[in-house]
């Protein structure tokens, strides 16, 4: 499984929102009301799933599944 298809896997779950709804060029805002505490849960769950740290100033720039995809793979390893 790559890297997009889990992280939209981890973002369907912490949204409640089956994966089929997700696309990855589709903004998350068209899903569903992102909020700060919708992203945190998001990125904790990036974060466990990867072992990365996703840095705090990028996350709030995302505005897709692909965005979040590429934030994961180029963020610091734990």
């Amino acid at each position: 499984m790559s890297s997009l298809e889990r992280t939209l896997m981890v973002v369907a779950g912490v949204l409640r929102v089956p994966p089929a709804e997700l696309e990855p060029d589709i903004p998350l805002s068209e899903v569903t009301t992102l909020d700060s505490l919708s992203l945190a849960e998001i990125a904790s769950a990036l974060d466990d799933t990867f072992g990365v740290r996703l840095p705090s100033a990028e996350l709030g720039e995302v505005r897709s599944v692909r965005d979040l995809a590429e934030l994961v793979e180029r963020s610091p390893r734990r």
